[in-house]
Protein backbone atom coordinates (compact mmCIF):
# COMPACT_ATOMS: atom_id res chain seq x y z
CA UNK A 1 0.00 0.00 0.00
CA UNK A 2 3.01 2.33 0.49
CA UNK A 3 6.06 2.59 -1.76
CA UNK A 4 9.20 4.22 -0.38
CA UNK A 5 10.62 6.70 -2.91
CA UNK A 6 13.53 8.22 -0.97
CA UNK A 7 15.18 7.06 2.26
CA UNK A 8 17.93 9.53 3.22
CA UNK A 9 18.76 8.07 6.64
CA UNK A 10 18.15 5.05 8.85
CA UNK A 11 14.49 4.01 8.55
CA UNK A 12 13.10 0.96 10.34
CA UNK A 13 9.84 -0.61 11.45
CA UNK A 14 9.59 -0.53 15.26
CA UNK A 15 7.09 -1.50 17.92
CA UNK A 16 7.48 -2.02 21.68
CA UNK A 17 10.13 -4.70 21.13
CA UNK A 18 10.50 -8.32 22.14
CA UNK A 19 10.53 -8.67 25.94
CA UNK A 20 10.93 -12.16 27.35
CA UNK A 21 13.92 -13.20 25.24
CA UNK A 22 16.75 -11.53 27.14
CA UNK A 23 17.56 -14.82 28.87
CA UNK A 24 18.37 -16.12 25.38
CA UNK A 25 20.62 -13.15 24.64
CA UNK A 26 18.12 -11.26 22.47
CA UNK A 27 17.87 -7.49 23.18
CA UNK A 28 14.46 -5.91 23.71
CA UNK A 29 14.93 -3.38 20.86
CA UNK A 30 11.86 -1.37 19.85
CA UNK A 31 11.32 2.36 19.41
CA UNK A 32 13.78 4.80 20.98
CA UNK A 33 11.23 7.41 22.10
CA UNK A 34 8.30 5.65 23.73
CA UNK A 35 6.48 8.92 24.48
CA UNK A 36 6.39 10.24 20.90
CA UNK A 37 5.52 6.82 19.49
CA UNK A 38 2.50 6.34 21.68
CA UNK A 39 1.13 9.77 20.81
CA UNK A 40 1.74 9.16 17.09
CA UNK A 41 -0.24 5.92 17.31
CA UNK A 42 -3.03 7.54 19.34
CA UNK A 43 -3.34 10.23 16.64
CA UNK A 44 -4.36 7.58 14.09
CA UNK A 45 -6.47 5.52 16.49
CA UNK A 46 -3.98 2.70 17.08
CA UNK A 47 -2.91 1.04 20.32
CA UNK A 48 0.23 2.75 21.60
CA UNK A 49 2.50 -0.18 20.66
CA UNK A 50 1.38 -0.62 17.03
CA UNK A 51 4.23 -1.03 14.51
CA UNK A 52 5.25 2.23 12.80
CA UNK A 53 8.21 3.82 11.02
CA UNK A 54 11.11 5.31 12.95
CA UNK A 55 13.53 7.60 11.09
CA UNK A 56 16.85 9.03 12.20
CA UNK A 57 17.06 12.82 11.71
CA UNK A 58 15.74 12.96 8.10
CA UNK A 59 12.43 11.47 7.04
CA UNK A 60 11.51 9.51 3.91
CA UNK A 61 9.36 10.25 0.87
CA UNK A 62 6.64 7.74 -0.04
CA UNK A 63 3.72 7.16 -2.38
CA UNK A 64 0.36 5.89 -1.15
CA UNK A 65 -1.11 3.17 -3.37
CA UNK A 66 -4.38 3.14 -1.43
CA UNK A 67 -6.21 5.43 0.99
CA UNK A 68 -4.70 5.69 4.45
CA UNK A 69 -4.68 7.86 7.56
CA UNK A 70 -1.25 8.83 8.89
CA UNK A 71 0.47 11.12 11.40
CA UNK A 72 4.05 12.34 11.73
CA UNK A 73 5.53 12.93 15.19
CA UNK A 74 8.50 15.28 15.37
CA UNK A 75 9.64 18.90 15.02
CA UNK A 76 9.74 18.67 11.25
CA UNK A 77 8.27 20.01 8.01
CA UNK A 78 5.79 17.63 6.37
CA UNK A 79 4.43 17.92 2.84
CA UNK A 80 1.57 16.08 1.17
CA UNK A 81 1.65 16.54 -2.62
CA UNK A 82 4.05 19.45 -2.13
CA UNK A 83 1.79 21.32 0.33
CA UNK A 84 2.93 21.87 3.92
CA UNK A 85 0.76 20.10 6.48
CA UNK A 86 0.88 19.94 10.27
CA UNK A 87 2.90 17.33 12.15
CA UNK A 88 1.30 15.89 15.30
CA UNK A 89 -1.96 15.74 13.32
CA UNK A 90 -3.71 12.86 11.56
CA UNK A 91 -4.23 13.32 7.80
CA UNK A 92 -6.04 11.44 5.05
CA UNK A 93 -4.01 10.31 2.05
CA UNK A 94 -5.58 8.91 -1.11
CA UNK A 95 -4.18 6.69 -3.82
CA UNK A 96 -1.29 8.37 -5.64
CA UNK A 97 -0.56 10.97 -2.94
CA UNK A 98 3.10 11.70 -2.15
CA UNK A 99 4.24 12.26 1.44
CA UNK A 100 7.58 13.98 2.09
CA UNK A 101 9.04 14.28 5.59
CA UNK A 102 11.91 16.72 6.07
CA UNK A 103 14.79 16.97 8.54
CA UNK A 104 14.09 17.32 12.26
CA UNK A 105 14.79 20.78 13.65
CA UNK A 106 15.24 19.32 17.13
CA UNK A 107 15.47 15.83 18.51
CA UNK A 108 17.06 12.85 16.80
CA UNK A 109 14.24 10.40 16.02
CA UNK A 110 10.91 10.99 14.27
CA UNK A 111 7.94 8.70 13.69
CA UNK A 112 5.30 8.04 11.05
CA UNK A 113 2.21 6.13 12.21
CA UNK A 114 -0.55 4.70 10.02
CA UNK A 115 -4.08 3.67 11.00
CA UNK A 116 -3.93 -0.11 11.31
CA UNK A 117 -0.16 -0.09 11.81
CA UNK A 118 2.56 -1.40 9.50
CA UNK A 119 1.84 -5.03 8.65
CA UNK A 120 4.72 -7.47 9.00
CA UNK A 121 5.62 -11.00 10.01
CA UNK A 122 6.63 -10.86 13.71
CA UNK A 123 10.02 -12.32 14.61
CA UNK A 124 10.08 -13.58 18.21
CA UNK A 125 6.80 -11.76 18.78
CA UNK A 126 7.85 -8.36 17.45
CA UNK A 127 8.12 -6.39 14.20
CA UNK A 128 11.03 -4.33 15.55
CA UNK A 129 14.09 -4.32 13.33
CA UNK A 130 17.36 -5.37 15.00
CA UNK A 131 19.66 -5.70 11.98
CA UNK A 132 22.72 -6.83 13.99
CA UNK A 133 20.97 -10.16 14.59
CA UNK A 134 19.14 -10.29 11.23
CA UNK A 135 15.84 -9.59 12.98
CA UNK A 136 14.44 -7.31 10.31
CA UNK A 137 16.48 -4.80 8.31
CA UNK A 138 16.69 -1.09 7.52
CA UNK A 139 14.25 0.01 4.83
CA UNK A 140 15.39 1.27 1.42
CA UNK A 141 13.95 3.20 -1.52
CA UNK A 142 11.80 0.84 -3.58
CA UNK A 143 10.53 -1.14 -0.60
CA UNK A 144 6.76 -1.60 -0.45
CA UNK A 145 4.96 -1.72 2.91
CA UNK A 146 1.49 -3.03 3.64
CA UNK A 147 -0.75 -1.61 6.34
CA UNK A 148 -3.04 -3.44 8.73
CA UNK A 149 -6.81 -3.24 8.41
CA UNK A 150 -8.40 -0.17 9.97
CA UNK A 151 -11.67 1.72 9.74
CA UNK A 152 -10.45 5.12 8.58
CA UNK A 153 -13.62 7.11 9.28
CA UNK A 154 -13.16 9.39 12.29
CA UNK A 155 -9.39 8.96 12.41
CA UNK A 156 -8.56 12.03 10.29
CA UNK A 157 -8.09 15.49 11.80
CA UNK A 158 -6.93 14.53 15.28
CA UNK A 159 -4.64 17.32 16.47
CA UNK A 160 -2.18 17.54 19.36
CA UNK A 161 -1.83 21.15 20.59
CA UNK A 162 1.75 22.50 20.81
CA UNK A 163 1.67 22.63 24.62
CA UNK A 164 1.17 18.84 24.74
CA UNK A 165 4.00 18.01 22.32
CA UNK A 166 7.34 16.88 23.73
CA UNK A 167 10.07 19.52 23.42
CA UNK A 168 13.55 18.12 22.78
CA UNK A 169 15.23 21.39 21.75
CA UNK A 170 17.17 22.04 24.99
CA UNK A 171 20.96 21.99 24.62
CA UNK A 172 21.35 20.77 28.20
CA UNK A 173 19.07 18.16 29.72
CA UNK A 174 18.61 16.74 33.20
CA UNK A 175 18.12 12.99 33.35
CA UNK A 176 16.87 11.32 36.53
CA UNK A 177 18.50 8.09 37.67
CA UNK A 178 18.25 5.49 40.42
CA UNK A 179 21.75 4.87 41.77
CA UNK A 180 23.31 1.40 41.88
CA UNK A 181 23.66 -1.51 41.93
CA UNK A 182 27.51 -1.53 41.85
CA UNK A 183 28.18 1.59 43.94
CA UNK A 184 30.96 -0.17 45.85
CA UNK A 185 33.00 0.02 42.63
CA UNK A 186 33.04 3.84 42.85
CA UNK A 187 34.50 6.29 45.33
CA UNK A 188 32.31 8.89 47.01
CA UNK A 189 34.10 11.48 44.88
CA UNK A 190 33.30 9.46 41.75
CA UNK A 191 29.60 9.33 42.58
CA UNK A 192 29.64 13.07 43.33
CA UNK A 193 31.29 13.74 39.96
CA UNK A 194 28.59 11.70 38.19
CA UNK A 195 25.82 13.70 39.87
CA UNK A 196 27.36 17.18 39.67
CA UNK A 197 29.14 17.43 36.32
CA UNK A 198 27.76 17.84 32.79
CA UNK A 199 28.46 15.14 30.20
CA UNK A 200 28.30 15.47 26.43
CA UNK A 201 26.63 13.01 24.04
CA UNK A 202 29.30 11.88 21.58
CA UNK A 203 29.00 10.94 17.89
CA UNK A 204 29.90 7.36 18.90
CA UNK A 205 26.32 6.90 20.12
CA UNK A 206 23.68 4.69 18.52
CA UNK A 207 20.61 2.60 19.27
CA UNK A 208 22.80 0.23 21.32
CA UNK A 209 24.27 2.81 23.69
CA UNK A 210 25.04 6.51 24.16
CA UNK A 211 28.68 7.20 24.96
CA UNK A 212 29.18 10.35 27.03
CA UNK A 213 32.26 12.49 27.42
CA UNK A 214 33.17 14.55 30.46
CA UNK A 215 35.01 14.38 33.78
CA UNK A 216 36.18 10.85 34.60
CA UNK A 217 34.18 9.04 37.28
CA UNK A 218 36.60 7.61 39.82
CA UNK A 219 36.43 3.90 40.58
CA UNK A 220 37.15 2.43 43.98
CA UNK A 221 39.96 -0.11 44.45
CA UNK A 222 37.50 -2.74 43.19
CA UNK A 223 37.94 -1.25 39.72
CA UNK A 224 35.73 -1.02 36.65
CA UNK A 225 35.32 -4.73 35.94
CA UNK A 226 32.65 -6.96 37.47
CA UNK A 227 31.48 -10.51 36.92
CA UNK A 228 29.17 -10.26 33.91
CA UNK A 229 25.65 -9.24 34.99
CA UNK A 230 22.35 -8.48 33.24
CA UNK A 231 21.80 -5.08 31.60
CA UNK A 232 18.57 -3.26 30.76
CA UNK A 233 17.89 -0.18 28.62
CA UNK A 234 18.81 2.76 30.83
CA UNK A 235 21.70 1.05 32.64
CA UNK A 236 24.68 3.40 33.06
CA UNK A 237 27.98 1.53 32.81
CA UNK A 238 31.33 3.11 33.60
CA UNK A 239 34.37 1.41 31.99
CA UNK A 240 37.98 1.92 33.06
CA UNK A 241 38.27 5.33 31.35
CA UNK A 242 35.62 6.71 33.73
CA UNK A 243 33.31 7.92 30.94
CA UNK A 244 29.68 6.74 31.30
CA UNK A 245 27.82 4.71 28.67
CA UNK A 246 24.01 4.64 28.82
CA UNK A 247 22.47 1.46 27.42
CA UNK A 248 19.67 2.10 24.91
CA UNK A 249 16.98 -0.03 23.26
CA UNK A 250 19.33 -2.30 21.27
CA UNK A 251 21.67 -2.83 24.23
CA UNK A 252 23.25 -6.22 24.77
CA UNK A 253 21.71 -8.33 27.54
CA UNK A 254 24.78 -8.58 29.82
CA UNK A 255 27.90 -6.57 30.56
CA UNK A 256 31.09 -6.65 32.60
CA UNK A 257 31.52 -2.97 33.54
CA UNK A 258 30.40 -1.58 36.89
CA UNK A 259 26.94 -0.02 36.83
CA UNK A 260 26.57 3.29 38.64
CA UNK A 261 22.86 3.95 37.95
CA UNK A 262 19.78 3.29 35.81
CA UNK A 263 17.89 6.04 33.95
CA UNK A 264 14.19 6.24 34.84
CA UNK A 265 11.85 5.15 32.05
CA UNK A 266 10.43 8.60 31.24
CA UNK A 267 13.83 10.22 30.88
CA UNK A 268 15.21 7.50 28.61
CA UNK A 269 13.06 9.00 25.82
CA UNK A 270 14.53 12.44 26.59
CA UNK A 271 18.05 11.05 26.39
CA UNK A 272 17.25 9.14 23.19
CA UNK A 273 16.30 12.42 21.51
CA UNK A 274 19.62 14.08 22.43
CA UNK A 275 21.91 14.78 19.49
CA UNK A 276 25.70 14.58 19.71
CA UNK A 277 26.91 17.70 21.51
CA UNK A 278 23.95 17.83 23.88
CA UNK A 279 24.90 18.32 27.54
CA UNK A 280 23.44 15.84 30.03
CA UNK A 281 23.28 16.13 33.81
CA UNK A 282 22.20 13.31 36.11
CA UNK A 283 19.97 13.70 39.18
CA UNK A 284 19.44 10.89 41.67
CA UNK A 285 15.93 9.85 42.75
CA UNK A 286 14.74 7.01 44.93
CA UNK A 287 12.92 3.92 43.70
CA UNK A 288 9.57 5.14 45.04
CA UNK A 289 9.96 8.50 43.29
CA UNK A 290 10.91 6.74 40.04
CA UNK A 291 7.76 4.64 40.32
CA UNK A 292 5.66 7.75 40.94
CA UNK A 293 7.22 9.43 37.89
CA UNK A 294 6.16 6.42 35.80
CA UNK A 295 2.61 6.49 37.22
CA UNK A 296 2.23 10.20 36.41
CA UNK A 297 3.57 9.63 32.91
CA UNK A 298 1.13 6.79 32.25
CA UNK A 299 -1.75 8.90 33.58
CA UNK A 300 -0.78 11.76 31.25
CA UNK A 301 -0.50 9.49 28.20
CA UNK A 302 -3.86 7.90 28.98
CA UNK A 303 -5.42 11.39 29.20
CA UNK A 304 -3.82 12.36 25.86
CA UNK A 305 -5.17 9.18 24.26
CA UNK A 306 -8.69 9.97 25.45
CA UNK A 307 -8.32 13.63 24.47
CA UNK A 308 -7.37 12.66 20.90
CA UNK A 309 -10.31 10.24 20.78
CA UNK A 310 -12.68 13.04 21.83
CA UNK A 311 -13.34 11.59 25.29
CA UNK A 312 -11.46 14.28 27.22
CA UNK A 313 -11.19 18.06 26.97
CA UNK A 314 -7.84 19.79 27.55
CA UNK A 315 -7.54 23.22 29.16
CA UNK A 316 -4.78 25.40 30.60
CA UNK A 317 -4.61 26.21 34.32
CA UNK A 318 -2.17 28.22 36.44
CA UNK A 319 -1.11 26.96 39.88
CA UNK A 320 1.60 28.53 42.04
CA UNK A 321 2.54 30.76 39.10
CA UNK A 322 3.12 27.80 36.75
CA UNK A 323 0.88 27.12 33.75
CA UNK A 324 0.07 23.53 32.83
CA UNK A 325 -2.45 21.45 30.91
CA UNK A 326 -5.28 19.65 32.67
CA UNK A 327 -8.01 17.34 31.35
CA UNK A 328 -11.68 16.80 32.08
CA UNK A 329 -14.06 14.18 30.73
CA UNK A 330 -16.47 15.14 27.97
CA UNK A 331 -20.02 14.57 29.19
CA UNK A 332 -23.00 13.74 27.00
CA UNK A 333 -24.45 16.88 25.50
CA UNK A 334 -21.17 18.83 25.67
Amino acid sequence: MIELLNVPSLLTVQDSGRPGYRKLGVPVSGYMDDYSVRIANYLVGNPGNAPLLEFLLSGPAMRFNASAVFAVAGDVDVKLNGVLIEPWTSHWAKRGDILEVGTLRSGLYGYIAFAGGVRCEPLLGSCSAYPKANLGRPLNAGDVLNLGYAILTGKEGRYLPPELRPDYSAKEKTVRVVLGPNLDHFTEEGIETFLSEAYTVTPESDRMGYRLDGPAIEHSPKGADIVTEPLVPGTVQVPANGKPIVMMRDAQTTGGYAKIATVVSEDLSILAQSRPGTKVRFRAVGVEEAQEILRRREKTLKAIEEFLAGKMRAYRIRTFGEERTAFTKVEKGD
